[in-house]
């Protein structure tokens, strides 16, 4: 019978910046300028985790 040595959980995940804008109540006459980037930009997150340990190793990019 094999025995299991390590046993590893792996995730990963994408972070987005998306500003979306929704529909915003003002006061007539009273609208605001809401600012934003004008860019999708995210960040890409891999995360691995020694069941055994709980040694947790993550890179992001």
């Amino acid at each position: 019978m094999n025995e299991i040595d390590h046993l590893v959980l792996e995730d990963e995940s994408m972070i987005r910046d998306d500003q979306a804008i929704q529909k915003t109540w003002f006061l007539r006459g009273k609208q605001r300028i809401i600012q934003t980037t004008g860019k999708h930009r995210g960040v890409k997150l891999l995360a691995t985790v020694d069941y055994v340990t709980g040694q947790i190793v993550w890179q992001g990019g």
